[in-house]
């Protein structure tokens, strides 16, 4: 079983109904670099790779599955980094067997089958749409956002 969550940040005012941004329209850098911070829960198979310090946004860590992801159809191993912690996660592929290996929690190894990494990575990209979308309405719009990380639920 895996346990996925993002868990927004309190201290992330860009949470709050009341936030707007810089400029109207925001970007990749500020989706990936600066706005909607969350720690991440993620449990595999009993293995705990939750990381609940600094916060990452929410895209960011979606964006890296994804690439995680995409590389591995191609590949057998592939290491990403969280882009403001610099968290490497990295994946072996063995068929239908994925091993996710992280450095922090500092050597921790989870086994999933390559489907449920598949899922992992939409969900992860569906649920950072959703709470964007659902704390910022008006970025339901966000060309970038439709694009590169998904269509908001309807």
């Amino acid at each position: 079983m895996i346990d996925f969550s993002f868990e927004p940040r309190a201290d992330d005012p860009s949470w709050s109904p009341g936030w707007q941004p810089e400029r109207p329209e925001l970007n990749s850098s500020d989706f990936c670099l600066r706005y909607f911070m969350a720690d991440l829960r993620l449990i595999i198979h009993g293995t705990d790779l939750s990381v609940h310090l600094l916060g990452e946004p929410v895209v960011d860590l979606a964006l890296m599955l994804d690439y995680a992801t995409r590389t591995l159809e191609k590949q057998n191993e592939i290491a990403v980094e969280a882009s403001l912690t610099q968290h490497v996660y990295s994946f072996t592929r063995e068929a239908d067997n994925v091993t996710l290996t992280t450095t922090w929690p500092s050597g921790a190894v989870a086994q999933l089958t390559w489907p449920e990494l598949q899922r992992l990575t939409e969900t992860a990209k569906a649920e950072a749409v959703r709470l964007i979308v659902t704390a910022h309405p008006e970025l339901r719009g966000n060309t970038w956002l439709r694009q590169t990380v998904g269509e908001p639920p309807t």
